[in-house]
């Protein structure tokens, strides 16, 4: 019993005491102490708020206190890492943007800020910040094959296929030993499996039209549809070039061959 008493007269006086301690504080140091335990504890937005108080405070020392000021200038990418998790996008971005302001030269060669601010724009349709952004990200050497396929897809989103095949095109090449390459093959087909289909839909309307003409509008219509064939079968190889197993171009291909062998065929036995 009286080793059960002296446990909690000993847990009481400690607390006492640590309570006395915090009390002896100012509000500036209570502050400081605050943003200390929100950090430990990963809080990181509560320990930036605590940190502002101290560092507003006017307490002596804050001047060269350069761990205090470390912690709480990266707290800004700690919690802007926590809010693209739960997919705010808006304030990891206003984070990330502090935390730049914040980190001088270090934080402006620092290519995963960069990236980070281009990915929260680009959730937030902010594509000029995004792009501007993932380029940056390339030339400092941070995930620039993924930032190339994050400006692709940001193109290809706006209507542009164009540019988006453009970009991919150049990529193929540059980061051809990117773990990334199969899926920027896979988007370089899209753009080119719609530019094959206007050509050979063109074919496939003659073709139809020929087989229900007179002899003479089969031959006519025919040549022009061998004409859309040949003009299609072109793209649907670069199709495989990029993606050897794509079944709708290696479907497309053989029907635009098959097509024109038998019209081949056909002028050759009437001639005899």
């Amino acid at each position: 019993m009286k080793k059960y008493l002296f446990i909690v007269m000993f847990l009481f006086s400690f607390s006492s005491f640590a309570q006395d301690a915090t009390e002896g504080l100012s509000e500036g140091l209570k502050a400081k102490n605050d943003g200390n335990e929100a950090y430990r504890n990963k809080n990181y937005v509560e320990a930036i708020k605590q940190w502002d108080k101290y560092l507003s405070s006017g307490e002596e020392g804050i001047a060269t206190d350069e761990n205090t000021k470390s912690l709480y200038n990266n707290s800004y990418k700690y919690a802007a890492n926590e809010f693209l998790k739960t997919k705010d996008y808006q304030s990891a971005l206003t984070y990330l943007e502090k935390f730049l302001t914040l980190g001088g030269e270090e934080a402006a060669k620092d290519g995963s800020i960069f990236f980070n601010i281009a990915l929260a724009s680009s959730k937030l349709d902010k594509n000029d910040v995004a792009l501007s952004n993932f380029q940056k990200s390339i030339d400092l050497g941070y995930k620039p094959d993924v930032c190339t396929i994050y400006i692709a897809s940001i193109y290809k989103d706006a209507g542009n296929d164009a540019k988006m095949e453009e970009i991919l095109k150049a990529a193929i090449v540059k980061y051809a030993d990117s773990n990334n390459l199969p899926k920027m093959l896979k988007m370089l087909t899209v753009p080119l499996l719609k530019d094959a289909s206007a050509p050979f839909n063109a074919a496939n309307e003659l073709a139809k039209k020929a087989s229900t003409g007179t002899p003479e509008e089969y031959m006519k219509n025919m040549e022009l549809a061998s004409t859309k064939f040949q003009e299609a079968i072109p793209i649907f190889e670069n199709v495989l070039k990029y993606d050897s197993t794509n079944e709708q171009a290696t479907t497309y291909l053989k029907a635009c061959k098959d097509n024109i062998a038998a019209f081949n065929e056909y002028k050759a036995s009437i001639k005899k």
